[in-house]
């Protein structure tokens, strides 16, 4: 797909997602509902409906779209992550609209079309590292990957007495390549269905359960140019370990399947005030396959993840709302690898399997936010601290790495709206984290070989002391039927003895 026609895709995919808005146009957003919804305490709370697509029959009174076009700048004095690369370059337009179509009735669609670099991947050949690793296929040239993602959902809740129901159904399709030797070509695809119901437990409750599946695929085609160059590509299988038998440059088409489910349950206020409470289990299985050893399944992992999050509304005179909210995750990663015999031609018959890899992260957070009303002018401040962990082991031969953090914060938000025309909104905010290194073992690795170095290099930026800020400016007017926004965000990050991270991003949005 070129270029040109991939840019007339994402708009038709754009269209379609602002159909449903189009019965909305009589009434103009107003720039005070839009100062409430972009306030954060009441953009936390609206993630928690989108959880359940029933519970999005609640999650406002006042239907929303929007159309944005945005950049976003990221750079790296030294990776994060070495497979992740040491920055981006991205631009992206998009659309969004929740509608409400009556009391008992809303419809919602998002679309959007991104275009951009990940800059120096090094050590993988695919993307969505974090969910596809440890089995990956890498080098150690690597290189900037070009990239194109789509994607576009949408859902439906209606409301029938005490009792709600929701669908909803969203798509991803990236594809990826680089343009120097080892030449990757990476597409996925990615599909979510979800269903949800809903029970009004009483005029400021409602109760809801939702499920849902999951469908992944990323297929990887491999090529050199050179046939005279000494790049080998690695069949990685966790911390600096591989898979010696497939080494080289023979598998030059691989891939991943995955099937996923999950399961959630809701308590959630209906006009925003009160107690709010979700907790939610994502599972599923993602397998390594090499296309040229007749899809010999070489790995496989078994994933778990549970989200939490609990917050309380209070609201009092004076224009004086508390909203004190825990937020926690837990994920946990156990690789198996098949072990193979005897070949012939391009089949191997498996033997057994071992299940040597463990990963292992969490986060825990409290935060207190306070908002100040008076008049047209709305003041946020949020402190807050949190506990994170990430550990990660390999059995044979025995290593290990981890590290904590206490992690200390305070945000202020501050947005005013003047002249009835004007909105104008300020934020920033500042944190620390402090490391606590985990016991270190690394047995046979070899720190002078370029995959030791990642190795080290990796966990040097986990377990180091962080300092991060974040400022952002936007200014919205009324313009016609619409409200035009420009939003402008930077964020610096210092890895304390490793090194900065930049970002920045700019955001030009029509709201209606």
């Amino acid at each position: 797909m070129s270029e040109v026609s991939g840019f007339q895709y994402s708009l038709a995919i754009i269209a379609v997602a602002m159909i449903p808005s189009f019965g909305v146009m009589a009434q103009p957003l107003s720039l005070s509902e839009l100062q409430r919804l972009s306030q954060p305490v009441n953009a936390a709370l609206m993630q928690r409906y989108e959880s359940n697509p029933a519970a999005m029959l609640f999650r406002d009174s006042v239907s929303l779209s929007s159309f944005a076009i945005s950049g976003e700048y990221d750079r790296q004095d030294k990776p994060v992550m070495e497979q992740l690369g040491d920055g981006s370059d991205l631009l992206g337009v998009s659309a969004g609209s929740y509608t409400r179509l009556g009391a008992e009735r809303v419809v919602w669609g998002n679309a959007s079309f991104v275009t951009g670099t990940y800059r120096s991947v090094r050590w993988t050949d695919y993307i969505d590292y974090n969910r596809v690793a440890p089995y990956v296929l890498g080098d150690e040239a690597g290189g900037d990957l070009s990239t194109r993602s789509y994607r576009f959902s949408g859902g439906y809740a209606c409301g029938f007495s005490r009792w709600t129901v929701g669908v909803h159904a969203a798509y991803r399709a990236e594809i990826a390549y680089r343009n120097r030797d080892p030449r990757v070509k990476t597409v996925v695809s990615d599909i979510d269905i979800a269903l949800g119901g809903g029970y009004t437990v009483n005029d400021h409750s409602v109760i809801g359960l939702n499920a849902g599946v999951n469908i992944y695929n990323q297929n990887c085609d491999l090529d050199f140019y050179n046939p005279l160059n000494e790049i080998n590509t690695y069949t990685l299988t966790g911390m600096g370990t591989y898979y010696r038998r497939f080494m080289g440059n023979a598998n030059k088409n691989s891939g991943y399947s995955s099937f996923g489910y999950n399961i959630g349950f809701q308590w959630l206020p209906v006009s925003g005030q009160g107690f709010a409470a979700t907790i939610g289990y994502t599972g599923y299985r993602m397998e390594q396959q090499l296309r040229n050893y007749n899809n010999l399944t070489l790995g496989y992992t078994g994933n778990d993840i549970i989200d939490l999050g609990i917050s309380y509304r209070l609201q009092f005179g004076g224009g004086i709302m508390i909203q004190p909210t825990i937020d926690g995750n837990m994920f946990r990663r156990k690789g198996t690898e098949n072990i193979f015999g005897s070949s012939a031609g391009s089949s191997y018959d498996r033997i057994g399997s071992s299940s040597p890899y463990r990963f292992e992260s969490s986060h825990f957070g409290l935060s207190f936010p306070v908002r100040f009303e008076k008049g047209n002018s709305s003041m946020t401040l949020t402190p807050d601290i949190a506990y994170e962990s990430e550990k990660e082991s390999y059995a044979d031969p025995l290593r290990r790495l981890g590290a904590s953090h206490v992690i200390s914060g305070f945000d202020a938000d501050f947005s005013a709206v003047s002249g009835k025309s004007w909105l104008w909104n300020l934020s920033a905010g500042v944190s620390y984290a402090k490391a606590d290194p985990k016991e270190e073992i690394l047995t046979d690795l070899e720190p002078d070989t370029p995959l030791g170095q990642c190795v080290l290099s990796n966990y040097s930026m986990l377990k180091a002391d962080r300092t991060a800020f974040n400022v952002s400016a936007g200014i919205s007017r009324p313009v016609m039927n619409f409200i035009v926004s420009l939003r402008v965000a930077y964020r610096l990050t210092d890895y304390i003895g490793e090194g900065l991270r930049h970002g920045a991003a700019v955001t030009l949005a029509a709201e209606f």
